[in-house]
């Protein structure tokens, strides 16, 4: 029962954490010029790494939400108003990040297990939102002088945002992972065997 209330209460506060970065200004996403980095996916892999592959869907899932709402506010974004853009791809990056850290602690401490999921989880949110960028962009009527565009700098993105967002994945991750450890608030697998 503990333990049933103990993942209620983080996946609650991860889902607090993604609402709030969403809406509060350079800590979900940070601009800089015309590109922007998300940091969305941190909160996303942890989830899935301390609770789980299923929480860690839900947290996508909260997260493609959250993105779609945010794209009716700001006509840059009207790209993620489409779901298949801002909302699948999202799911997936929870998903892979449970699976994978799953998979991966089995053959190797945790740290190293978390810097793994946090690797696939970021790299399966770039892949698959700037694929499902390129083949719905061009779907929406206002935006396809745009989408002509943004083809011309596709692979500017994937190597600007994805590096930046695959090194953070895989340094902070573990180390806020290892301070919940430390605090208690996640199981020290150490402590088990």
């Amino acid at each position: 029962m503990a333990k049933n209330t103990r993942n209620l209460v983080l996946t609650s506060v991860f889902i607090a954490l993604i609402i709030v970065m969403t809406v509060i200004p350079y800590t979900g996403y940070i601009n800089y010029g015309a590109v922007e980095i998300t940091t969305l996916h941190l909160v996303v892999i942890l989830g899935a790494v301390c609770l789980g592959w299923k929480a860690g869907t839900l947290l996508g899932f909260v997260w493609g939400f959250t993105c779609v709402l945010r794209a009716f506010t700001n006509p840059a974004w009207i790209l993620f108003t489409n779901p298949l853009i801002s909302v699948l791809p999202r799911i997936f990056v929870g998903m892979v990040a449970g699976l994978v850290f799953a998979w991966a602690r089995r053959h190797m401490k945790d740290l190293g297990a978390v810097a793994v999921a946090g690797a696939a989880a970021t790299l399966t949110n770039t892949v698959l939102v700037l694929s499902a960028m390129y083949i719905f962009g061009g779907m929406i009527e206002s935006y396809r002088a745009f989408f002509e565009l943004f083809k011309t700098i596709l692979s500017t993105l994937i190597a600007v945002n994805g590096t930046i967002e695959l090194a953070a994945a895989i340094i902070v991750v573990p180390i806020i992972y290892r301070a919940l450890q430390s605090a208690g608030v996640i199981p020290d697998s150490r402590a088990v065997k």
